[in-house]
């Protein structure tokens, strides 16, 4: 009976354990900053440009069912979510620049924010490719594509950028589109890889994306994103 009294205490004492201990792989606090460094690079130009990115958590209202929160971007564009079943999703987009958006509005980003479901699907769209003008009739590629994206690793430890962070999840994502470029010639084939690491309490650290072409007048493009400050 004694040891029998002891496991109910010790029971009782790590159940609230186990909900200290919850990760949290996308902060939602109100007030939450991001600075990153962003390059993106062109194959077929050669260069690269560089430039920082402020993301702050600007809103956030929450219930007993769900929790709905905002990103505001130094560019002024706005992004809405919603966290409901431990699922993320994007609720809405107003953008500063011309371009739009062409892949789905609403629509999961994380179908699981304990990352236990190991391999998921996302529609997105031709992203650096499609910001990028070669001298090719004018031609902006305007493609979707199924992004499958999968965990690669879980990370107790990892050090980026002389920095080192804890309780990590590594994610790659990977898809192919086409689109036409020249009625001339047939469809041109994107593959696109995605590489993203979020860590526990802070969220993305870095991001690697590269879309990769098989014409010489798109050549390929990498983005690669690095946090450097979170407060």
């Amino acid at each position: 009976m004694l040891n029998y009294k002891y496991l109910i205490i010790a029971l009782f004492i790590w159940i609230p354990s186990c909900e200290f201990n919850q990760k949290d792989y996308f902060p939602s606090t109100l007030g939450l900053k991001w600075v990153y460094s962003v390059a993106i690079k062109s194959s077929y130009t050669g260069k690269s440009s560089n430039k920082r990115v402020m993301i702050t958590n600007f809103h956030q209202l929450k219930n007993n069912k769900s929790e709905e929160f905002s990103k505001l971007y130094s560019d002024g564009s706005y992004y809405s979510y919603q966290i409901k079943d431990n699922k993320l999703e994007r609720t809405s987009v107003i953008l500063t620049f011309s371009e739009g958006i062409d892949e789905p509005v609403k629509k999961t980003i994380y179908p699981d924010l304990n990352f236990k479901q190991k391999e998921w699907t996302v529609r997105e769209q031709l992203f650096l490719v499609r910001g990028f003008q070669p001298p090719l009739l004018n031609v902006k590629p305007r493609s979707q594509l199924e992004m499958n994206y999968k965990i690669k690793k879980r990370h107790k430890r990892i050090k980026l950028k002389n920095i080192f962070y804890n309780d990590c999840i590594e994610i790659e994502g990977a898809g192919d589109a086409k689109f036409i470029g020249d009625t001339r010639s047939g469809p041109i084939d994107v593959q696109v890889k995605n590489n993203e690491i979020l860590c526990n309490k802070i969220g993305l650290v870095r991001q690697i994306r590269t879309e990769n072409t098989n014409a010489s007048a798109f050549g390929n493009m990498t983005l690669t994103k690095n946090l450097m400050s979170f407060e």
